[in-house]
Order: C-alpha cells, then structure tokens, then sequence
C-alpha cells in the first residue's frame, strides 16, 4: 500500500502527499508548517504554541471557534500540536466533507485574524497551561535538565516557551511570526483515505491554496546547527516531590540518521516495558527502584536518549545510578540476545502494522516524515530496514552513542523526606521477588 503515496509541489511551493485508502469512508486531511520553537529567538519564546491556539480564534471568513464545530458537526474531529520542529494541524471527516476541511485550512493560512481582545483571552489560558505544567516538580526539572543537555542550541528552550516571553509578546509579534512562516513554501498537506483518485486530491488542493503567495521562507529550513557533544554534567537539585529520581541522558542522533532505528530497539529492549531489562534487574530483582524506563526523543537536528528511574528515600541515588549504569554498560559489552531481539522485532513490526490499518496514523507518520525526517520516505524506509537489523548493528550503535563522557546526569532530591515511603522501601526489601 505505502508504495502508491503520491506527491507533488504546486508552483507557490505547497506540497501535498496523498495515499488512498479505502475500507472506512473517512479522510484525513493534515498540514505541517515547518515551525516550531526551533526557530524562535528571545523575547518570543513560546510563539509557535500561541499562533496555534490563534489559529482557531477565527480567520476572514470564519468565526472564532467555527473551524471545529464545522468539523465536529459532519461527524468529524480536528485537533492541533506545537513541536521544536513543526506545528501540525489535523482534521479526519467523512470522505464527502474534505473539500471543506481544504477551504478552512486555507482561509486561516492566507488570512488569520489576530484580535487584540481575543489574543489576550487565550494569553490567559495558555499562562495557566504553562504554570500547571511548571507546578509539575519532576516536568520542572527535566526542562531545566533539557536546557543543560542542549546548551547553545535551539533545543534548550521547550515549546513551552519563557513565561515572561509569553506575557510580554504582542499581537504585531504573532503577526510578523505568522506572515512569515504560515505559508504554502513553508507546508506540507498529507492526505490519506478513501478519495476518489490522486489526481483529484491535487486539484481540489491546488484549487484552495494555488492562490496564496509564498513568503519567500525557503521551506522553513532555517540554519542547520548541530548539537557538538560536550563533556558530561552531573546535576543536584532539591525538588517538593515525594520520591527520588535519576534521570541519564546521552546524545542522540537526529530522527533522519541511520542510527535512529538501531537506538529505538536498544531503548525498548534496555528501558520500556515489563520485561525490559532496567524493570526486571533494578524494579523486580533487586528493588532498587518503584519505576524505571527510558525513551528516545528525536528531533529534526539532534536528539536524546534518556534514562530515569523513581526510587524510595531509603535507598542510595548512587546504587541506583550505578544499577541504570551497569545495564547499560553490558549492552554495550555484550550485546542483546537472539530472543529479546525477535521479541522487540516483533513487538515493533506489529505495531506498526496495526498503525496501517488507521488513515489518521498514517497520515501523522508521512507528515512527520516529511517534514522532520526530511523526506516521507524515510518512515517507508525504516519499516524495511527493521526487518533487516541484527545484533551486531545494535552493539555498534550502543557504543557510539552510550558514552560515559557525554552522559549528562540528574539527581533530584526531595526536600523532605517522608518516613512511611521510608519504611515502604525497607519493607519492600524483604518482600519475594517476582
């Protein structure tokens, strides 16, 4: 199926990717701006997630709010999300009702209002968003973990953006962002379900969006800077938390490189699930931790693979830093075994084969594909390349990338420590293990 995706470039630089789908009579139609808070720069730090939430307060010819009770009223849903990278905006509605969702998309892309009295509304709203996630003492920690690990570079500062950023951005501000970066060379429209013929979708896109003008962005593609691999920092914080957490970071490729997919396995056989290695050594075996996992964060330029574990007051950070350290270090000196390898293998393959049975996944996947990856080809690629990876690529990859010297490390202490999760912990110690 994925072979039929079709593309093209209209001539103001908009490139729409459709595949059809057939089976359910829906269509999900999304579009990608090659924005995000990688682009942004002090004073407007948070702008990318403000236009967003703008974005649906009304256009030239539709009201505030009418872009998804349109959508919602034909049986339909739409949402939206604010990344380092990109912004995406996504909309899945019956088959007979996509040349709407393309006429509103392309209204709020040629013509946003951006009401003073609206603009000061949402400002509120998304303060209060930002203060929930700050109250947050661990999500705290870790933005101020992200702004170390990424030092000088654009990843340090979140989507989140700075709150005085955020209260101190004006509506000439988000008029200046938006007329820079909202448009169609700057887009990409994915397209996947159950439509007539490819191209139908090209015309009925080209009918929307061949009139707006491009900005002269270049696609968004800004300057390319590079994460340059630091010596290793090792962090203290006191923290109004409950337990203790470690958290491990190393940098990581960027979501393109061929490295990408070998980590993702490393990650998932080394830190996610119960029967990953760090849950069944460090949590079940020796106790050491309540919880304990990983991930991968890839982005466009450069990425993170991260550690963390939660573990009572009564144990010693340095036990449990040392026992996240060891499973990592025998990775990378002995490898994985033939078993864990089918098993994620597997694990991997069928989730994404069940992502192909939704028009919706796959039209996330192609956008971010083309838009982060470089090329929506890319996803296509590492569905056949995953079939294809051995141990010995996963022991290389452990290697280049699981480095001591780079590692960056955070311990966050509670400020009180509380002596029933003291005395859980010990007798947690003593109780059989699973």
């Amino acid at each position: 199926m994925l072979d039929k995706i079709s593309k093209k470039t209209l001539d103001n630089g908009l490139k729409i990717i459709c595949l059809k789908k057939t089976g359910t009579p829906v269509v999900s139609a999304q579009i990608w701006y090659n924005t995000g808070s990688f682009n942004e720069h002090d004073s407007v730090r948070g702008i990318s997630h403000v236009l967003e939430h703008m974005m649906f307060r009304g256009s030239e010819n539709v009201a505030a709010e009418e872009h998804a009770q349109r959508v919602n009223d034909v049986g339909g849903h739409c949402n939206a999300f604010t990344m380092e990278d990109v912004t995406s905006y996504q909309n899945s509605v019956p088959r007979d009702h996509l040349a709407m969702v393309l006429e509103l998309e392309a209204d709020r892309m040629k013509s946003l209002l951006i009401d003073k009295e609206i603009f000061e509304t949402e400002r509120k709203v998304i303060i209060e968003e930002y203060h929930t996630y700050m109250n947050n003492p661990v999500a705290k920690a870790f933005l101020e973990f992200r702004t170390v690990f990424y030092e000088d570079h654009p990843y340090q500062v979140s989507p989140l953006g700075k709150i005085e950023d955020i209260k101190s951005m004006s509506e000439t501000d988000l008029r200046s962002y938006y007329q820079k970066w909202y448009s169609p060379d700057n887009a990409v429209i994915t397209i996947v379900g159950d439509f007539d013929n490819n191209e139908s979708i090209f015309d009925m896109a080209g009918k929307y969006f061949g009139g707006i003008k491009p900005s002269g962005v270049n696609n968004g593609a800004g300057a390319e800077i590079k994460v340059e691999p630091k010596k290793g920092v090792w962090m203290k914080r006191k923290v109004d938390f409950d337990v203790p957490i470690i958290l491990i970071g190393y940098p990581a490729p960027d979501s393109s490189s061929r490295d990408a997919l070998p980590l993702d396995i490393l990650q998932l056989i080394t830190s996610q699930g119960e029967t990953s290695r760090l849950n069944k050594e460090i949590v079940r075996k020796r106790s050491l931790a309540v919880m304990a996992g990983g991930m991968n964060h890839s982005l466009k330029h450069a990425g993170m693979s991260l550690f963390f574990a939660a573990f009572t007051p009564d144990t010693s950070y340095k036990r449990v830093e040392s026992a996240i350290n060891d499973q990592i270090d025998i990775i990378r000196k002995k490898g994985v075994s033939e078993q864990e390898m089918e098993k994620v293998k597997n694990i991997t393959l069928t989730s994404r084969t069940f992502e192909l049975y939704s028009a919706e996944h796959i039209c996330q996947r192609i956008g971010f594909s083309e838009t982060v990856d470089g090329d929506y080809r890319t996803w296509v690629r590492k569905l056949d390349e995953l079939e294809n990876l051995n141990r010995d690529r996963l022991v290389e990859v452990a290697k280049k990338y699981w480095v001591d010297e780079k590692k960056h490390t955070l311990y966050l202490k509670p400020k009180k420590v509380k002596l029933l999760l003291y005395a859980v912990g010990l007798i947690r110690r003593f109780l059989p293990k699973r």
